[in-house]
């Protein structure tokens, strides 16, 4: 089975104005919700692909219940720890006239630690994991060393683990090998603490992560398209050139499209491919929505694939 885990989920609600207008009333033409969070993200995707997974984290609150329900009602398996306080929501302003967007992100609730004691209880009863996703910046209350004690409870039944964080709480995980990491190439210039401005770069800073054990290093480059790196293998995906409406959750739908190819016993250039659509797909799309099962399968064909 397949799980993500979110430790701060988010009620995104996108809201479209003609244009802002300072110290003037300013009428919404379209206001629409979805459940948030890079993990969420993931497990929406794969079940707008048509595969099964079970969505963990963190919910509290009015908010955390709808975002519950959202997911119950998108045909998402859950299976949420429920917190004392209340489930973050964030705002993403759109303006019609010049197309401009702003994402207001708030920063979550104080999660207290009987509430992580609880979620590691979840953890170590989990017993048919075969993927498991860990995404996302971590609430108020957290450790930056929980990705690393989490995978730690799967011990001997150590399962194909992906890591999509940033900063400090990527770089203290990486001592726990997690099978693959997803950084977008800021957040790999952020790991290796250095610049990287060319192909070149990337794939040297993603060969010395293989090197320390990451067995996949998959970078995201935006319309430059994806880098993937094993010790064995360099390839690079490139999507078709399409008008992006927004860019929100396209790294997490790679990460969807990838996992669900391998966990089918794809290649690694399918697994890559079928990622690159979900993420050039999930562009097309407004807002915080997703990509869409059929635009994934006409962008599939025309994601051109090179060795390096």
């Amino acid at each position: 089975m397949i799980y993500t885990l979110t430790l701060n989920p988010a009620l995104d609600r996108t809201l479209v104005v003609k244009k802002l207008v300072e110290e003037d009333t300013v009428r919404i033409i379209l206001e629409t919700k979805y459940a948030g969070g890079k993990g969420i993200d993931v497990s929406r995707v794969i079940h707008e692909l048509k595969g099964q997974s079970i969505a963990l984290g963190l919910v509290g609150g009015y908010a955390g219940l709808e975002l519950e329900g959202r997911l119950i009602n998108d045909g998402v398996m859950i299976d949420f720890v429920h917190l004392a306080e209340e489930t973050r929501t964030n705002i993403i302003l759109k303006e019609e006239e010049t197309g401009k967007q702003y994402v207001i992100s708030a920063s979550g609730p104080n999660v207290k630690p009987h509430e992580i004691g609880e979620l590691y209880r979840r953890f170590q009863a989990l017993t048919d994991v075969t993927y498991m996703i860990m995404s996302g910046s971590l609430p108020k209350g957290v450790s930056r060393d929980i990705y690393g004690q989490l995978i730690l409870t799967f011990k001997d039944k150590r399962p194909f683990i992906v890591l999509d964080a940033d900063g400090d709480t990527l770089k203290r995980s990486l001592a726990f090998k997690p099978t693959m990491i997803k950084p977008n190439v800021f957040e790999l210039s952020r790991l290796v603490e250095k610049e990287i401005n060319s192909e070149d770069e990337i794939v040297k800073s993603a060969t010395e992560l293989n090197e320390q054990g990451i067995e996949i290093v998959l970078v995201s480059r935006g319309k430059d398209g994806l880098l993937l790196s094993t010790h064995d293998t360099k390839l690079k995906a490139v999507g078709p050139e399409v008008e992006v409406k927004s860019a929100v959750g396209a790294g997490d739908s790679v990460v969807a499209g990838f996992v669900l190819a391998h966990s089918q016993g794809k290649s690694l250039e399918e697994c890559l491919r079928l990622g690159c659509a979900c993420g050039t797909a999930t562009v097309t799309t407004p807002g915080t929505e997703l990509c869409h099962y059929d635009t994934v399968m006409e962008i599939l064909p025309k994601v051109e694939i090179t060795e390096l």
